[in-house]
């Protein structure tokens, strides 16, 4: 099993703090930043082909990180969204993938139970409390049918976590769509997870595993949801 970290966005909305940095190398703890933590947790787990799609200050990053990844730079970062960063490295959707946008702070048990899944495509997702500050999810029949930010607070089902597990067969699947999608120069700013809302259109399900246990977790996007992460970090009990 491989991982892939999408880290190539500017990240504007953390302005100043991400002017001349990648959001990734934040330091939610004295000398440990948002990829460090995501990194060690994976490696715990025994991921140690991890991929970085890099992008703005793509240099900076492999001064912090060094050879503990591999790199992929992507060029055109400040024109599309992640939908063409991932697509840029698809042909790494070879094999079973964890996918992990380079933001979310995450349990290891949570991440562990969603590595575990036999699902072709399985989304980490949390109903505990629906926001507006991660993409929503619908659910139908146990199966999810529709991701992204289009749909409403009021009409989500769950909040997308942020990262997800693809089988070999999944990620061969996904790789497809993506490129398919990407060949229609209109989806420039899209994430990529509006490939696996086209393959839930297909029929093929769209599996995943839900934060019952109420694990910690949280994406960057904001000043407060940095605030937030730092304050909390040291007391939570990342088991």
């Amino acid at each position: 099993m491989k991982a892939i970290i999408l880290a190539a966005g500017k990240s504007s909305r953390l302005y100043p703090l991400t002017k001349e940095n990648p959001k990734c190398l934040l330091e939610i703890s004295k000398g440990l930043s948002i990829i460090e933590f995501q990194i060690s947790i994976l490696n715990e787990l025994g991921i140690n082909d991890i991929h970085v799609v890099t992008g703005f200050k793509s240099n900076k990053i492999k001064e912090r990180l060094k050879d503990t990844v591999e790199y992929h730079y992507y060029d055109n970062y400040m024109n599309t969204n992640n939908l063409h960063t991932l697509n840029f490295i698809s042909d790494e959707l070879d094999d079973d993938v964890l996918i992990l946008f380079s933001d979310v702070i995450i349990s290891k048990k949570l991440l562990s139970i969603c590595k575990q899944s036999k699902d072709d495509f399985n989304l980490l997702i949390d109903k505990n409390n629906v926001t507006d500050k991660t993409m929503r999810v619908l659910i139908k029949n146990k199966l999810i049918v529709d991701l992204g930010a289009h749909i409403s607070v009021i009409d989500g089902d769950a909040n997308f976590i942020g990262i997800a597990k693809y089988s070999k067969n999944g990620a061969l699947r996904l790789k497809k769509m993506i490129n398919k999608i990407c060949d229609d120069k209109k989806y420039i700013n899209d994430y990529y997870t509006i490939a696996l809302t086209e393959i839930a259109k297909t029929g093929k399900e769209i599996n995943y595993t839900l934060n019952d246990d109420n694990y910690y977790w949280n994406e960057i996007d904001y000043y407060e949801d940095y605030l937030n992460v730092k304050k909390t970090f040291k007391n939570i009990k990342f088991i």
